[in-house]
């Protein structure tokens, strides 16, 4: 699927984030037109927060999955990571 326009407008990353900068003042839902091989439809969604930056924010009670899933696997090269290698 690829987006074509948003708000009638020819798709470029500067026309949508204006389109859901703009949309904050206004009710109307944002129309998305988006091509599916050889089919197009129209979208509306409603969405009118403005641009959006969430971030992970670490919950002290609960364990610290992140950084066991990020740590780098070392081993020497050909041998798999804890293994002999035999």
């Amino acid at each position: 699927m690829k987006l074509i326009a948003v708000n009638g407008r020819k798709f470029s990353k500067d026309i949508l984030l204006d389109a859901i900068r703009g949309n904050v003042k206004h009710s109307s839902p944002l129309e998305l037109l988006a091509a599916n091989g050889e089919f197009y439809n129209t979208y509306r969604v409603e969405y009118h927060l403005g641009l959006r930056y969430p971030s992970l924010e670490r919950v002290p009670a609960k364990p610290d999955l992140l950084s066991s899933i990020i740590k780098p696997v070392t081993g020497s090269p050909g041998v798999p990571a804890g293994g002999t290698g035999r």
